[in-house]
């Protein structure tokens, strides 16, 4: 009896150690593909990074051409991840194709494929898992405004060429072949120095290492011609519209149609009304074709000095709003214009930058930049109106850094048009 009872206790413990041999086998391949699972998952993601970043490179360089587009992917995406090639065994095969969905739009898909290391798997016979990950990126056309300032205070500040430099080197981050580019001027007066065009790199610097600095600064009328350049440039209907306003100082200067004193001829004069940086002094009335300063009228026509800086002017009855003609007054006015120009932009669905110089520490008040207003100029942040385009002001404190700063602006824009 005792014989029976012990072979049969041997019996089961036989079948209980013999099924929990096949329970631990059947728990050693669950973790081992769960284990080749995640190796799979964390390849899979690795690589899906690498591919958006080869993919967002090659839109962000489309200026380089086809061919260097598709180097620049390729290594962007390899140096993420790694090629498939007889030192890299788990690298991964790069698929890049490019195209053009609209009218100057450029898209750049990336498909990646690699294979993940099945370790525990191939117990069971299974293969290395194979991973497959698309990407796509859009480079899209922009339409930009490049309004730069070219008043007698950069010239001061012995800061006039390096503005030069700066704005010259920002072209070269565009795409001559699908980008549109304009360039305005102000000073006393604004001026379209180039519409809003294709193929715009060589006349764009050869316009701007030519420039030479004048006088006021005339805010509004520069925003003005930098609107009217971008409503005007030929439509596509993906197009970004960024207007860049660039400036060293605060308005002296704005257009604006005035009454004359009493018994004047003419009674009313389209004209600009200007004054120094600081100070309340009155400097003249100029002509808003060309800058030119008026000395009087004869028969309801200027006559005009030799040159902006000499003599005096009639003043007119008073300023916008009833205010008295004196400095402080006119300066207020030409930021009020300003920003009222800078809202028809915003208004418009167009995107405005603004890049201020200067130095904050400034003796004078009147050489202390105000980047509130350029701030708001801007609409950075959602500051005048959340529903408008939201722009940003970049602000360089001295000469040296207006490069720096230019450079950081095409790359804020090119981010924007990247996506």
């Amino acid at each position: 009896m005792t014989t029976n009872l012990h072979s049969k206790h041997s019996k089961q413990r036989g079948a209980i150690l013999a099924m929990l041999a096949v329970s631990l086998v059947f728990v050693f391949l669950s973790v081992g593909i769960a284990i080749d699972i995640g190796t799979a998952y964390v390849r899979t993601m690795s690589l899906s990074k690498a591919v958006d970043a080869g993919a967002l490179a090659g839109a962000r360089y489309t200026m380089r051409g086809e061919a260097e587009m598709r180097e620049i992917i390729a290594d962007v995406a390899a140096s993420n991840f790694g090629v498939a090639d007889a030192s890299h065994e788990y690298g991964a095969n790069y698929e890049i194709t490019i195209y053009h969905p609209s009218t100057d739009t450029t898209r750049v898909r990336v498909n990646g494929t690699t294979e993940s290391p099945a370790l525990f798997s191939r117990i069971i016979g299974r293969e290395d898992m194979p991973v497959r990950v698309s990407a796509e990126a859009t480079r899209y056309p922009l339409d930009m405004s490049l309004v730069l300032d070219l008043s007698a205070s950069l010239t001061r500040n012995n800061a006039f060429d390096d503005m030069q430099v700066a704005a010259h080197n920002f072209l070269e981050y565009f795409d001559d072949n699908i980008d549109q580019f304009g360039l305005v001027t102000y000073s006393t007066w604004a001026e379209q120095k180039m519409p809003v065009q294709k193929h715009f790199k060589a006349t764009g610097q050869g316009i701007i290492s030519a420039l030479t600095s004048i006088s006021d600064t005339n805010i509004d009328e520069g925003l003005r011609l930098g609107y009217e350049q971008l409503a005007a440039a030929l439509p596509r209907q993906e197009a970004m519209k960024i207007a860049v306003l660039f400036t060293d100082g605060r308005g002296t200067a704005f257009a604006e149609n005035l009454q004359m004193p009493s018994g004047h001829n003419p009674a009313w004069y389209d004209g600009v009304w200007a004054t120094y940086i600081s100070g309340t002094s009155y400097r003249g009335t100029f002509q808003k074709s060309d800058g030119r300063k008026i000395k009087n009228w004869v028969s309801g026509a200027p006559v005009l000095y030799p040159n902006s800086w000499t003599g005096s002017s009639q003043l007119p009855r008073n300023l916008p709003g009833g205010l008295a003609v004196n400095g402080t007054n006119i300066r207020t006015v030409a930021a009020a214009q300003a920003e009222a120009q800078a809202n028809i932009i915003r208004a418009a669905g167009y995107t405005i930058f603004a890049i201020g110089l200067g130095n904050p520490s400034a003796t004078d008040p009147g050489d202390v930049p105000d980047q509130d207003f350029l701030r708001r100029v801007a609409n950075e942040d959602g500051i005048v109106s959340s529903s408008q385009p939201k722009g940003e002001l970049l602000f360089a404190p001295s000469p040296e850094e207006l490069d720096a700063t230019f450079r950081l602006l095409a790359d804020r824009i090119i981010t924007r048009l990247t996506r």
